[in-house]
């Protein structure tokens, strides 16, 4: 009896560990992550495709913090974001699952059917978001005609405690 509890705990435990899990902040790989490419005359498009458990307000808050440490690598202090745009990628699967298909010859002239004892049909839908921005790294007094303004170090600051990486995950 102990042997079987135990087993049992075990396999929840297994089946806990691999639900699927927010995406990680990290470089783009197998379709989600950050990436950013220079735009020129300073500008950048800073971008985070999130997978189908990360919210929108995680995407937005990761392609922020890309947006911040970007800035830092380029020894600014300040980026302006110029444009914002997030965007929502919904796929919708359709699928019929026929439990009990059956195969026979009919009684005349012995040619082959085929039937179904009642088939059913489901869809789910998976939604992901991907948030872009287009910064512009600064120090010193902003640009004209920007949108928001925003301080690198206090955006690190700020969310570097939402933030996860692949090395900070869960085993």
């Amino acid at each position: 009896m102990a042997r079987s509890v135990a087993f049992l705990l075990v396999t929840l435990l297994l089946a806990a560990c691999a639900a699927p899990q927010p995406s990680f902040y990290a470089p783009i790989s197998r379709g989600d992550g950050y990436a950013e490419e220079e735009l020129g005359k300073g500008l950048y498009r800073v971008t985070f495709q999130g997978n189908s458990v990360t919210s929108r307000e995680r995407t937005e808050d990761y392609a922020l913090y890309r947006a911040a440490e970007l800035t830092l690598q380029m020894g600014a202090s300040r980026f302006a974001v110029h444009d914002r745009l997030t965007e929502r990628f919904t796929k919708v699967t359709r699928e019929t699952y026929d439990p009990f298909p059956y195969y026979g010859y009919g009684p005349y002239w012995r040619r082959p059917y085929y039937g179904s004892f009642g088939a059913s049909s489901y869809q789910y839908e998976r939604t992901t978001y991907q948030a872009a921005l287009t910064v512009e790294p600064f120090s010193g007094i902003a640009p004209r005609d920007v949108g928001k303004v925003y301080d690198a170090d206090e955006v690190i600051r700020r969310l570097a405690p939402q933030i996860v990486r692949p090395e900070d995950a869960p085993e």
